[in-house]
């Protein structure tokens, strides 16, 4: 990826030019669909090296919380550039304000270390993703019947996946990449356990994806992202993921 994407500025902090990086990414034929693991991916080298230069968490909460609304408004004018009807461009910009406001909400109330702030961040980073690109079909991921931000207890979370596609064809989940089925971000190790028909696929997908976190403390943050596909009988048609921030409490 060209260094250009990433610019250090007179106080220090590195900013992201994202019009450059999605640019970068449509042109190597990973257009909206696929570019939220690819900015995630850059993002990270922007967590690790301003958190080396936080003097405090509170003080690394405020740098990332800024940082959440300046992408924030660059994923905003990215929609602009799609063309869509009025209706679906504003839904879109709304989806991605109410991001950025729970995202740092998030920060500040949970955000308790530099790698709990991290994954706050990133979480929210991988939302405005998503909401960017938009849904062609119909998905919903739930704990405890919640979307999107949501609380659990230590052990055992049951994470509902649904989804509905367009006629004659498929759903089922798929991978995040190409050796990795989900992209789960915590401070301790998470086992998962996903049902092979689900990997298959069907008209109506729902099932539910389980996760182990007895390894985890309470207060601690999970963030999963669990890609779903759309298929016809001979190739995948489209893929969206679908990303959740869990409260262990």
């Amino acid at each position: 990826m060209r260094s250009s994407c990433k610019q250090e500025n007179k106080a220090g902090k590195f900013e992201v030019n994202i019009y450059e990086l999605l640019s970068l990414l449509i042109d190597n034929n990973l257009g909206p669909r696929f570019y939220s693991s690819a900015v995630f991916s850059f993002i990270m080298v922007y967590s690790e090296a301003d958190s080396e230069r936080a003097s405090s968490i509170e003080d690394y909460q405020i740098t990332c919380a800024d940082f959440i609304t300046d992408i924030s408004k660059d994923y905003g004018d990215w929609v602009d550039r799609y063309n869509l009807d009025t209706e679906e461009t504003k839904n879109r910009k709304m989806a991605i304000e109410n991001v950025r406001t729970t995202t740092n909400r998030w920060i500040r109330s949970y955000g308790t270390s530099i790698k709990k702030i991290d994954i706050i961040m990133n979480d929210g980073i991988n939302k405005m993703a998503e909401n960017t690109a938009g849904y062609p079909f119909k998905i919903g991921v739930q704990v405890n019947g919640m979307i999107g931000y949501t609380h659990h207890p230590v052990g055992e979370i049951k994470v509902n996946v649904r989804a509905i596609p367009r006629p004659d064809r498929i759903a089922r989940i798929g991978n995040y990449q190409k050796d990795q089925v989900f992209l789960i971000n915590s401070v301790y190790p998470i086992d998962f356990k996903v049902s092979p028909e689900t990997r298959i696929g069907g008209d109506i997908l729902n099932d539910f994806v389980l996760l182990n976190t007895k390894s985890c403390n309470t207060g601690d943050v999970i963030s999963i992202t669990i890609v779903i596909e759309e298929a016809d009988t001979s190739h995948m048609i489209e893929r969206r993921g679908f990303t959740t921030l869990v409260l262990l409490s």
